[in-house]
């Protein structure tokens, strides 16, 4: 009768079914899951034109066929997830993002453990890196990690100040590949995003950091660095070195607000300073909170190139609003007020015109001209430090730090996740905590010089040094 009035209703495609004990087994229909996924990317994605080419298609056709098998196979949610991410991480792109938020209490696993237990099986033995004991930013959690087969490991809770999240949960599962290890959350299955073990911290993207504690303990830094990510605060902080040098340090781009309220406290100190270190390691991305420095690093004005919308028509529905809003309500935020030229307000109205009616596959947008009031004489130099963390609006900032000849970068290349961006709209799938974004719109260099494989590459290689000394060495570089 109820299966009966759903089936008329045709209101869901997953269901929740109940056992005698009233457990949840939810399910889903992953065939058409898949299928959704295939028929929006195909039409909306800006990478499938350049990826699938003529030479391409049948390796990608072979691979849709194998993965609608799998799909036909199982309706349990973590397998579908497991063909949704292979289909999406065949592009290599982490900004086209297929994530699944698990509310099913009944999935989460558990391992009975005590910390006595764990240090009684670890002493004596060699061990990697990743497997120990971390605690978080504000000691509320503690994690055993330890390895479960040769490329997986399991991050159970010891204790925890929040009732919710009980001893004994796989709080996290790591597996190792070729290029590192990646992460899924009890509750949060992702693409491939990458976790790095740094001397004593664990950082699980730019998500979250961790502390280690057992059996070797965090560096005086390293405890400074995780204090910094407390309340949220993702790693930003601002220190004066020496009578030359000011160290901001920025986790994420995640908190604007909290980025201008700290560039603008200390607005005076980073003028009267001769050289500004920016570490922008680990920092995966976020909003554009880079623009607060645009008034220490700016020496011209800076041009930050064409991005090209792919014209679907959903892309061109979810797009026109933003774009007529542009030339019709110019933001007065001080940030880009000057570089809304009549010019550029002319561009914005052609475009709004011009796309409905193009029959090309893409269009190019216009972009604003960045501009400041003044090239200051001081900070003299700066140098801004990258990590293979690094990625989104972090890449953009390296990209468009390029036109700035007081700045220098240092470090490593970055993840390489900037050659596609712009999202038309969160793409709707028939299971509902499965969450899809498709980027409908690709960068100013993405056709000559694409970075997504690459990342983009310091000119200062400091790969060769210990992390810990690549501050010293940027100094005495200056």
């Amino acid at each position: 009768m109820i299966k009966l009035a759903v089936l008329r209703l045709g209101l869901v495609l997953c269901l929740s079914l109940f056992s005698h004990r009233l457990v949840a087994q939810v399910q889903c229909n992953c065939i058409a899951n898949l299928d959704t996924t295939i028929k929006k990317t195909e039409l909306n994605y800006a990478g499938y034109p350049d990826m699938i080419t003529k030479k391409r298609l049948p390796e990608y056709q072979r691979m849709v066929k194998r993965l609608r098998n799998n799909a036909a196979k199982s309706d349990d949610p973590q397998k579908c997830f497991q063909v949704l991410k292979e289909y999406v991480i065949f592009f290599n792109d982490k900004h086209f993002d297929i994530e699944y938020s698990n509310n099913d209490t009944t999935t989460f696993k558990y391992h009975p453990l005590t910390e006595q237990a764990f240090r009684s099986s670890f002493a004596g033995k060699q061990r990697d890196s990743i497997e120990g004991i971390w605690i978080n930013p504000d000691s509320s959690m503690k994690l055993a990690v330890y390895k479960v087969d040769p490329l997986k490991y399991q991050a159970v809770i010891l204790e925890s100040k929040d009732t919710k999240l009980k001893p004994g949960l796989i709080y996290y599962t790591f597996t190792k590949g070729k290029n590192g290890f990646i992460f899924d959350r009890y509750d949060w299955l992702t693409p491939d995003f990458p976790v790095r073990v740094r001397d004593g911290l664990l950082y699980i993207w730019n998500f979250e950091l961790w502390g280690k504690i057992y059996p070797s303990k965090m560096t005086a830094e390293d405890r400074y660095t995780l204090s910094t990510w407390k309340n949220y605060n993702f790693g930003l902080d601002l220190r004066k070195l020496d009578q030359n040098n000011v160290l901001l340090t920025i986790g994420s781009f995640n908190r604007d607000d909290k980025i201008k309220a700290l560039i603008q406290k200390n607005d005076s100190l980073i003028r009267a300073t001769k050289n500004l270190i920016v570490d922008l390691r680990g920092n995966g991305g976020g909003n554009s909170g880079w623009s607060y420095l645009l008034p220490y690093f700016y020496t011209q004005p800076i041009k930050q190139g064409h991005s090209h919308i792919r014209l679907s028509a959903e892309n061109v529905k979810s797009s026109l609003p933003a774009i007529k809003a542009m030339y019709e309500k110019p933001t007065e935020d001080p940030r880009w007020k000057q570089s809304y030229t009549s010019e550029i307000l002319a561009a914005y109205r052609k475009a709004y015109e011009e796309i409905p009616k193009s029959r090309n596959t893409f269009y190019a947008l216009p972009s604003l001209t960045l501009y400041s009031d003044a090239v200051l004489s001081t900070p003299e130099k700066i140098a801004l430090i990258f990590d293979d963390l690094g990625g989104s609006s972090t890449e953009y900032f390296f990209y468009i730090s390029q036109q700035s000849s007081k700045v220098k970068r240092y470090g490593e290349r970055t993840l390489g996740m900037m050659d596609y961006m712009g999202v038309s709209q969160e793409t709707t799938l028939p299971f509902k905590d499965f969450y899809l974004q498709i980027p409908d719109r690709k960068a100013t260099w993405t056709d000559s010089n694409p970075t997504n494989i690459t990342g983009f590459i310091p000119e200062n290689d400091l790969r060769d040094l210990p992390r810990a000394m690549w501050i010293e060495h940027i100094k005495k570089d200056f």
